[in-house]
């Protein structure tokens, strides 16, 4: 009986040793794969009347190792005609761990490596289509599914109401 105690016990400290090996050992998503230019897809789809908004994106990002700062240009082309550009400045303030600036971003962009996973959690002015400006967060997921391409996903919540969810192919 005291053997089984012994090998559960190393069992469970082995598991835990191995878990926080594999996260102190993953790979930085943010500097490993967003680095030159880009595409991709994506849709926003509102969760109030199930209306979905197609659009593409053309990225370009550069990795400054000196300041530690990621810039990512996104030029959006959305399916109804409309255009837009949003540049992003991710600084390095740890292993695995980033502030973020963008035009329409209040504050600073937490983004943060989680195992294999890139996570931004952020609060954002959006236009709607009437032309009135609300403040939304943003809390996006991404996971690098193959060398060249990372799916982002993302919930946009407006004060207690999660009013749409974003999907978004990257591909190298």
């Amino acid at each position: 009986m005291k053997f089984i105690k012994q090998l559960f016990v190393f069992s469970v400290c082995f598991f835990i040793a191995s878990t926080a090996m594999g996260k102190e050992n993953s790979r930085d998503l943010l500097i490993d794969f967003f680095n030159g230019p880009m595409k991709a897809e994506g849709r926003f789809t509102s969760r109030l009347d199930g209306s979905e908004r197609q659009f593409r994106v053309k990225m370009l990002a550069k990795w400054d190792r000196h300041k530690k700062t990621l810039t990512l240009v996104e030029d959006f082309f959305f399916h109804d005609g409309e255009k837009g550009r949003k540049t992003w400045v991710f600084t390095q303030v740890g292993k695995g761990r980033y502030t973020g600036t963008r035009e329409d971003v209040i504050g600073l962009a937490d983004v943060w490596q989680d195992g294999e996973i890139l996570k931004l959690r952020y609060r954002a002015n959006i236009k709607s289509a009437s032309g009135s400006i609300s403040e939304v967060l943003f809390e996006d997921e991404l996971v690098q599914i193959s060398k060249k391409k990372v799916k982002n996903t993302a919930s946009v919540h407006w004060w207690f109401l999660t009013v749409g969810d974003v999907e978004l192919n990257i591909s190298k």
